[in-house]
């Protein structure tokens, strides 16, 4: 066992230690009034650039997917296929696998393929959503090297009876109805909801990929979800906390031929899946103790008729996490704990093989504040894949406060992502797995600073935050031709990607209305820094394909006696098609205007809210990816009732 592995061990066993031998006191880690998670990493990652999701910009996107809101509202780089398509987040210019996606601390990913897609994510089943941009690989495990989105789902005790009901009609025959209920009791939280999403998406375009170019009307682009979220929280005393989840969702796409086929679209694609979570807090003294176990199994069903293809895809999955938190001195908190999880892949490319694999990990963190204006945080990982050791993930932050609303933080990791079943065992047509693959690792260091406004009696506020950042990823995987009609994975590269980021906003009251103006600007450079044997040499230094250099978003909001108008202006800089950076080929920038109208009308325990929008105001023709226009100018109505009666 290395050493790392001791020092882990023996962070799990004198945190058991303080726990069988701990003297009665008050409690230190009481739970809160409103829990969020059951897992405390995130007060580990002390100096991550986070995008907080706010409420409001929650109850905007209620109507549609975690892919929606990021495209929308600019929130990092969304590689979306059109309306419905697969939807995947990439984050300070990695590829989208290099994103983990955790739900109430339980990662979604995929084991086949190692993403999520982002448009099977209602943004109703969602009470508090963050982006955290750089690797976090210590903390949050396999996959966390460009960034991390957290998914939680927030409860409150003693709350009485909530129903809610949504429901809008927009363009293109979309329709979306939600509903919710919950019940919260002194010790005990019910919460269900429901969603049915549908839409044709039959939207005009203008075809580019043909001569003369002309406008064409998609085709066999609908899509039909609806989903059923069931949470329960008992709290029995002030020591215990037992949550149950269960989450299931049936989605079923019309796949669209990319606008360069010409041939009439006949794949459909049916996804479903079933995710159930059960979790135990035990909070005592100055130690806390957190087990969560999950179980994941998603069905993917791809037929396409026209080419006489019929792929049955399957993965399962079993998460079992133990996690222990407590204080060694004042100024000095620690956890340390395992994660199990075993998953299993089905799939009828894989030449009747089903793969399984167990993956053990090991963590410890602690954080210092020797004096109120210096944090310190160090954690360490190690992950066992079938016995095999992964790259030790440590990571070192701090974070220091030389004045009154200015923070400075800095920090240096190692992360690392083990390669997918697929990448390992495909066996279909035109594509070979690698079994002798090694996983990507990762080295990432950022610089930054923020400043908040100090706290005072004043209506105006003003907030500012930059970070430098710089990410070297080896032995990336990509598949390549191997033969003329054979591809292949390989680690074939070095990517350095460099860059900066930043956020700012400004609110402030003037003559009773509410007014808010905020920025984000991200500039990547993602190069090809080293390439290995049988690659193309050509893009030795270029720019990676499909990362836009630039991106950034400007956001302006007005509240005033129960209305609020929003408005969001995302651009998204030039995008290269190939990886010898070939300016005919190269996707033009674009900039996307939307508009969002609410009304709000209270009567005693019920509230109405009125809705609007219209997205694509100015009717830019763009596309995400190529051959996958976006559909112009369109229009959303909606209402939402909510009915609240209090204990």
């Amino acid at each position: 066992m290395s050493t790392i592995l001791r020092t882990v061990v023996f962070g799990v066993l004198f945190a058991l230690h303080f726990i069988s031998n701990a003297q009665k006191q008050d409690s230190v880690l009481q739970l809160q009034e409103v829990i969020i998670e059951q897992s405390r990493l995130g007060s580990y990652a002390i100096s991550k650039y986070t995008l907080k999701v706010d409420s409001l910009t929650l109850q905007l996107a209620n109507a549609g997917s975690l892919a929606d809101l990021l495209r929308k509202f600019g929130y990092g780089h969304l590689r979306s296929y059109g309306p419905g398509g697969l939807a995947t987040a990439s984050f300070r210019g990695t590829g989208s696998s290099h994103t983990a996606v955790l739900w109430n601390g339980i990662n979604l990913s995929s084991p086949l393929s190692g993403q999520l897609d982002l448009s099977q994510v209602p943004v109703s089943f969602v009470d508090d959503a963050s982006l955290q941009t750089g690797g976090v690989a210590s903390l949050y495990g396999n996959g966390s090297i460009g960034g991390t989105i957290h998914l939680n789902n927030t409860a409150r005790f003693n709350d009485g009876l909530k129903l809610n009901a949504l429901v809008t009609a927009g363009s293109f025959d979309s329709y979306y109805q939600g509903f919710g209920a919950s019940w919260s009791a002194k010790k005990f939280i019910s919460s269900t909801k429901f969603f049915v999403n549908n839409a044709k998406n039959d939207f005009v375009f203008l075809n580019k990929n043909i001569f003369p170019a002309k406008e064409e009307t998609r085709e066999h682009s609908a899509f039909h979800q609806k989903g059923f979220l069931q949470q329960n929280y008992w709290q029995p005393n002030s020591k215990h906390l037992l949550t149950l989840k269960f989450w299931y969702q049936d989605n079923t796409y019309e796949v669209p031929n990319p606008s360069s086929v010409s041939r009439k679209a006949e794949a459909m694609e049916q996804n479903t899946f079933y995710r159930a979570a059960a979790g135990w807090h035990f909070n005592h003294q100055f130690f806390d103790l957190n087990y969560q176990g999950a179980f994941i199994k998603h069905d993917l069903d791809y037929t396409d008729p026209s080419a006489s293809i019929n792929s049955k895809n399957t993965f399962n999955t079993i998460i079992n996490s133990m996690e222990v938190n407590f204080l060694v001195l004042k100024s000095i908190s620690m956890t340390s704990g395992i994660n199990y999880t075993w998953e299993q892949g089905l799939v009828d490319a894989f030449g009747g093989d089903a793969p399984q694999r167990n993956r053990i990990a090991l963590f410890s963190a602690a954080k210092w504040i020797p004096f109120t204006k210096l944090e310190l945080a160090l954690a360490v990982r190690e992950e066992l894949v079938d016995g095999s050791s992964t790259p030790v993930a440590p990571s070192f932050t701090i974070k220091w406060k030389p004045a009154k609303g200015i923070e400075v933080f800095e920090s240096t990791s190692r992360n690392y992502r083990i390669p997918t079943f697929n990448d390992l065992y495909w066996k279909g047509a035109g594509g070979q797995g690698n079994t002798d693959l090694k996983p990507e690792l990762s080295f990432s260091n950022e610089l930054g600073f923020s400043y908040f406004s100090p706290i005072s009696t004043s209506k105006s506020s003003l907030s500012f935050k930059a970070a430098a950042f710089s990410n070297s990823v080896n032995d990336w995987i990509l598949w390549s031709p191997v033969t003329p009609s054979i591809w292949s994975p390989q680690n074939v590269k070095k990517v350095w990607s460099r860059g900066i980021e930043t956020q700012a906003s400004a609110r402030s009251v003037i003559s009773k209305v509410a007014v808010e103006l905020s920025a984000q600007y991200t500039f990547t450079r993602s190069t090809n820094d080293e390439i290995y044997e049988n690659s193309n040499s050509n893009e030795l230094n270029k720019q990676l394909m499909l990362t836009p250099m630039q991106e950034g978003s400007i956001t302006g909001r007005a509240l005033w006696k129960g209305y609020s108008l929003s408005a969001i202006a995302s651009y998204t800089g030039k995008q290269y098609t190939d990886g010898d950076n070939n300016e005919f080929n190269a996707m033009e920038a674009y900039a996307v205007t939307s508009l969002w109208i609410h009304k709000s009308v209270s009567l005693k325990s019920t509230s109405v809210i009125l809705m609007g929008e219209v997205n694509n105001i100015f009717n830019t023709d763009y596309q995400s990816r190529p051959g996958y226009p976006m559909p112009g100018r369109n229009y959303k109505l909606g209402v939402t009732f909510n009915f609240n009666k209090p204990n």
